[in-house]
């Protein structure tokens, strides 16, 4: 788990670097969906209003052995004035959970979400965002899930 976790941290600091121009933000978050989870990700800027935001979320699932989700995730900006920005949020995911003694179960869907940006200072932003995750063939593991972090912008 530890690998996997330091491999996809390691693969979003990358695609960072091969965006340098428009490479915005990185992010640590605490999810919530049926267990607890802890995720990292990126923001990388398509035009003005419009984000591309990769993440790896790692779930703590009682007797998994892994569970993780692979988002890529699109944000639409909207400022709210005061700080605020509102971003409803769409694009593909990834879902994976494997248990002991098994070959586990990977899964492709579609994030549907919201969420809310507060810009603490100039570098500085915390957020919290809300998605509906639906698996395609996914046997009822189409889940809700709540996250709350920090981003840190260059």
């Amino acid at each position: 788990m530890k690998k996997l976790f330091l491999t996809a941290l390691m693969s979003v600091m990358a695609m960072g670097a091969f965006a340098q121009v428009n490479f915005k933000s990185v992010d640590v978050k605490a999810s919530l969906r049926h267990d607890f989870g802890i995720g990292v990700g990126t923001t990388v800027g398509i035009s003005q209003d419009i984000d591309f935001a990769p993440s790896f979320n790692a779930f703590f699932v009682d007797g998994a052995s892994s569970c993780f989700t692979i988002d890529a995730d699109f944000h639409y900006n909207i400022d709210l004035g005061h700080e605020f920005h509102l971003f409803p949020l769409a694009g593909p995911a990834l879902y994976h959970v494997s248990y002991k003694g098994d070959g586990g179960a990977t899964k492709l869907g579609v994030n549907l979400g919201c969420g809310l940006d507060y810009d603490l200072d100039y570098n500085w932003t915390v957020f919290a965002e809300g998605k509906y995750q639906f698996l395609f063939n996914a046997n009822g593991y189409d889940d809700t899930f709540l996250s709350v972090g920090c981003k840190y912008r260059f």
